[in-house]
């Protein structure tokens, strides 16, 4: 054994792996074509990978986005819904004004008759002919469950022409007045303005013509309140009255036109 030397088992190893190593770069070299369509297929499979990966990215994108549209239409339904249930809530327990021309004297078996403290006194001739039957007063009712703050009101005359069935169509003459009138009216009571309103000498030299049903008189405006449940908001609550000349009266009828009530309201 003295002259003869004996690889080791790693040494074998390590010349076997050369071997292979040697042998798989020759064949590389001898067929670059065929690594260069390797190298092809993988950055071909790399780039389909990344695509397919994007896409369902934008799958779960668009998946999160419509829930998260779905989550803002509830929310926005259940706003709604509350809003609704506050404002049915307030409008069932706040005030509620209703405002009319009562008159003053009333008719019993053709015969007109004034207050006289606790009973009625008839009318003279004198009286009649003056017109003092189409006095009237303001009369606000409070049909709410809360106080109403009444700030003032406003009563317009309208005096319209032949044939004229709108406000808005212009009137022969009119007359606006507006007053202050701070009171605070509890719920299911009423209170008459004392301030009294002559329909009579509000129509004026008018009043034969008004009488033959050539010109109509209108007379109209609105009372402005708060209720309890804001401190910014004002109500206007209109009413809208015409002079019969058969019943010797006002009735009450649909505004006529709220446009023409809100303009004279804001000029004044």
């Amino acid at each position: 054994m003295g002259g003869i030397s004996r690889l080791s088992p790693v040494s074998r190893g390590e010349q076997a792996m050369c071997s292979v190593l040697f042998a798989t770069s020759s064949w590389l070299d001898s067929h670059q074509y065929l690594a260069l369509w390797l190298e092809g297929i993988a950055l071909l499979a790399i780039f389909v990978w990344d695509r397919w990966d994007s896409h369902q990215q934008h799958k779960q994108t668009l998946a999160q986005m419509a829930i998260m549209q779905n989550q803002a239409r509830a929310t926005e339904t259940a706003a709604n819904a509350a809003t609704k249930s506050a404002e049915a809530l307030i409008n069932s327990e706040r005030a509620w004004l209703i405002a009319e021309l009562a008159p003053i004297c009333r008719k019993f078996a053709d015969q007109w008759y004034r207050p006289a403290g606790a009973t009625w006194a008839p009318l003279s001739m004198e009286e009649i002919l003056k017109g003092d039957y189409l006095e009237h007063k303001l009369k606000l009712t409070n049909m709410g469950r809360t106080p109403a703050h009444i700030l003032g009101y406003q009563i317009c005359y309208s005096c319209l022409g032949e044939g004229v069935k709108r406000l808005s169509e212009g009137s022969i003459r009119k007359q606006v007045s507006v007053r202050t009138f701070d009171h605070l009216l509890g719920a299911g009571d009423a209170v008459e303005i004392p301030e009294s309103i002559d329909a009579k000498k509000y129509m004026g030299d008018r009043f034969t013509k008004i009488t033959d049903l050539e010109n109509t008189a209108v007379f109209h405006g609105c009372v402005r309140y708060q209720h309890v449940f804001s401190k910014t908001e004002v109500v206007e609550e209109p009413f809208c009255y015409v002079y019969r000349p058969s019943f010797r009266s006002l009735e009450k009828v649909p505004q006529m036109d709220s446009n023409e009530q809100n303009e004279g309201a804001s000029s004044n």
